[in-house]
C-alpha cells in the first residue's frame, strides 16, 4: 500500500524546487507573491492528511476535551484581575446581550426575544445521527425514532408545541403507538478525523434535544441578522473581504481561537446572559455525555460540537466583545448592513477587529477563558488569515489541503484543485499530479462538473471526442455516487428499507412539507462505503466556466496551458 504523507510532500517539494522555491518555512523580508503562495502550499499540503492516523489521535482529542471541560469547572468570571478598560468593555459586553435577548414594546414593556413559543416556531432536524433515532433523515427521526430526550419537561413541551398542529399531532399519536420515548443521560461523544496527530471529538445529541436546539439556533441566528448585521450564510464573505484589506493596509487584524466550541463554560453564560436565555440552553443542552468506554462525565461547557445551537451563540458572545471593546476604545461600532462590510465581523471563532482593538479584544478573550491561537491570529504585518482565505498583500496565497485519497474521487478531486492553483501562480505540478494519477483511469470531465467526477480538462486536450447526435454536445464519462434514498411515494403499498420504519403516513406529509425528500425520496448520509459508478452524459459548453470560479476567468487560457504541462504524459 502506498504511503501518500511520505511520497507526496517529495513529489511536491521537486515541482516547487523547479519552479524557484528557496525552502522557506517561514515568511522572510521581501518574500514575494509567488514565494508565499508556493509556501503556503507545502505548508497546508499534507496538514490535515487523515488517511493514516496515528493510534494516539483518539486518545489525544479525548485528553484534550477532557482538559478544556476541567478548564470550564474551573473557570470563575471576574476572578482574573482587570484594568478599568477590560472592565467596561466586559460591562458593555453584557449590556449588549441584554438588549439583543430584549425588545421594548410601548404596550406590554419589556419583552424577551427567545420564548418557547419562538424555538418551536422553528423546529427541525438534520441530516447528523441522534441518539434514539434508527436512521439520519428528518422522516425517520420525527416518525420512527424513540424521541430521546435528557428530561422528560423536554417531552412535554413538544407535546404542547405540537398541539395546536394537526399534521405534526397525528405523526406523534401514530410514532407513539409503535415507539416509546427515552430519557437519557446526556449526548454520546465520538471521534471524526481531523489530521494524523489529533481527531476532532464530536457529541451526538438526543433527538428531541436537537430539535430544540435547532429552534433557538433559529432564533440566534434571526438576532444576529437584525440586530448584529451578521447573516451566516453570506457572512464568510464579509470575514475575507476585511481579512484582504487588512492584509492591504493593516486596518483589520483578524483572530483565531484554539477549541472555541467546547470553551464557552456554563459559568461564562451564567455570569453574561440573561437568565431566561440561561434556562433556555440549560433546558436543551446534554447535561452529560458517556465516552466511547462507557464513562459519564459531567459536562461544564454549554454546548459542544454537535450542539446545533453552539456555532450561533459563539457568534453572538464574540460580537458583545468586540462591541464592548470598541466602546471601551471609544471606536465607533459599525454593524454591517446588506452588502456593505461594517467594521468588524465575526463567523463563529473567525473575529475581525480594527487593528486599535485587536489587542483588548484578545485580553477579553483570555478573560472569558478562551485560548488565543497565535499561530494563526495576526495584527502586524501583511498576512491575515479568515473562513478559509489566507491574504498576503491583498492576494489570496491559500495552498490546496489532501485529506484523503482513499478513492478514485478523492484523487481526482485533489488533481482538479493542484491544477487551478498551479495555473493561478504559474507553478507546473506534474511530478505530484503523476504520483496522484498513478493505477488511476484518466476520466475528462467539462469544467463545470465536480471536482470529484473526474478530471477537468479543455476540450482541445481531448483528441478523440464523441458527440451526441442528440443534444451535439461531447459525451464523457464521469464517476458518481449515489446517495442512500429510500421511495416513499407509496409506504403503503412498498414500505421503505429504512432501519426501524414503522408505518407513519402522516411523517411522510410532514417531511415533504419540511422540504427534506427529493423525489419523493429519503435521503439519510452516504456511509463511506457507498461506491462511486460510472455514469455517462453530454456537454455542449465544455470549457465554460461558471460564476462561482470568477477567479479562474481571469487565467483561464493559462490554465489549459497548464493542463497541458501537469498532464505531459496523458493524452486523450
Amino acid at each position: 500500500m502506498r504511503d501518500y504523507a511520505v511520497e507526496l510532500p517529495i513529489c511536491l517539494d521537486h515541482d516547487l524546487y523547479m519552479a524557484g522555491w528557496n525552502g522557506a518555512i517561514s515568511p522572510y523580508p521581501d518574500m514575494n507573491l509567488k514565494q508565499k503562495a508556493m509556501q503556503s502550499l507545502r505548508a497546508a499540503f499534507m496538514k490535515k492528511f487523515m488517511d493514516s492516523p496515528k493510534e494516539t489521535a483518539d486518545s489525544r482529542a479525548l485528553a484534550l476535551f477532557l482538559q478544556i471541560n476541567e478548564q470550564c469547572l474551573q473557570f470563575k468570571p471576574g476572578a482574573a484581575s482587570s484594568t478599568e478598560s477590560e472592565a467596561i468593555a466586559l460591562g458593555e459586553a453584557k449590556d449588549f446581550l441584554y438588549r439583543l435577548f430584549h425588545t421594548e414594546d410601548q404596550t406590554s414593556g419589556n419583552l424577551r426575544r427567545l420564548t418557547l413559543a419562538e424555538v418551536s416556531r422553528r423546529f427541525s432536524l438534520g441530516n447528523g445521527a441522534n441518539i434514539g433515532s434508527y436512521s439520519t433523515d428528518f422522516l425517520s427521526k420525527i416518525g420512527t425514532s424513540r424521541l430521546s430526550a435528557t428530561n422528560q419537561r423536554l417531552h412535554k413541551l413538544y407535546l404542547q408545541a405540537i398541539s395546536c398542529d394537526p399534521l405534526w399531532s397525528s405523526v406523534e399519536s401514530t410514532r407513539s403507538k409503535f415507539r416509546e420515548t427515552d430519557v437519557v443521560q446526556g449526548s454520546r461523544l465520538s471521534f471524526v478525523p481531523k489530521t494524523t496527530e489529533i481527531s476532532r471529538t464530536i457529541c451526538t445529541e438526543p433527538v428531541l434535544n436537537m430539535l430544540f436546539q435547532k429552534g433557538i439556533a433559529s432564533v440566534l441566528e434571526e438576532l444576529l441578522r437584525g440586530s448584529c448585521g451578521i447573516d451566516l450564510s453570506i457572512q464568510p464573505d464579509k470575514n475575507r473581504l476585511l481579512a484582504q484589506l487588512g492584509s492591504v493596509d493593516g486596518r483589520f487584524g483578524t483572530i483565531d481561537l484554539s477549541s472555541a466550541s467546547d470553551s464557552m463554560s456554563t459559568s461564562l453564560v451564567t455570569e453574561f446572559f440573561p437568565k431566561h436565555v440561561l434556562d433556555m440552553l440549560e433546558l436543551t443542552r446534554s447535561p452529560i455525555t458517556t465516552l466511547p468506554g462507557g464513562t459519564s462525565v459531567e459536562l461544564h461547557m454549554i454546548s459542544s460540537m454537535g450542539n446545533a445551537f453552539t456555532f450561533p451563540l459563539q457568534t453572538i458572545f464574540f460580537t458583545s466583545l468586540v462591541y464592548g471593546a470598541y466602546r471601551a476604545l471609544s471606536i465607533k461600532f459599525e454593524r454591517p448592513f446588506r452588502h456593505s462590510l461594517g467594521n468588524f465581523a465575526v463567523f463563529g471563532d473567525d473575529i475581525i477587529c480594527v487593528r486599535e482593538a485587536y489587542g483588548l479584544t484578545c485580553r477579553l478573550l483570555s478573560l472569558c477563558g478562551f485560548s488565543v491561537n497565535i499561530d494563526k491570529s495576526f495584527n502586524e504585518g501583511p498576512f491575515r488569515e479568515s473562513c478559509g482565505h489566507d491574504y498576503f498583500h491583498g492576494h489570496n496565497v491559500r495552498g490546496v489541503y489532501i485529506k484523503t485519497l482513499r478513492t478514485s474521487s478523492d484523487k481526482y478531486s485533489a488533481i482538479n484543485r493542484l491544477n487551478r492553483w498551479s495555473a493561478k501562480w504559474e507553478v507546473p505540478l506534474p511530478t505530484v499530479i503523476s504520483s496522484l494519477l498513478r493505477g488511476e483511469r484518466l476520466l475528462p470531465v467539462p469544467f463545470d462538473e465536480m471536482d470529484d467526477c473526474g478530471i477537468k480538462v479543455p476540450l482541445s486536450f481531448i483528441e478523440k471526442r464523441k458527440v451526441s447526435k442528440y443534444t451535439g454536445g461531447v459525451i464523457y464519462r464521469f464517476l458518481y455516487k449515489q446517495p442512500d434514498s429510500h421511495d416513499v411515494t407509496d409506504v403503503e403499498l412498498k414500505p421503505p428499507k429504512l432501519r426501524g420504519w414503522v408505518n407513519n403516513p402522516s411523517a411522510v406529509l410532514l417531511a415533504a412539507l419540511a422540504g427534506t425528500l427529493r423525489s419523493g425520496k429519503a435521503t439519510t448520509r452516504s456511509s463511506e462505503r457507498s461506491r462511486a459508478r460510472l455514469r455517462t452524459r453530454s456537454s455542449s459548453r465544455w470549457d465554460w466556466i461558471p460564476s462561482d470560479h470568477a477567479e479562474m476567468r481571469e487565467f483561464g487560457e493559462r490554465w489549459k496551458s497548464f493542463i497541458e504541462l501537469n498532464l505531459t504524459f496523458y493524452k486523450v
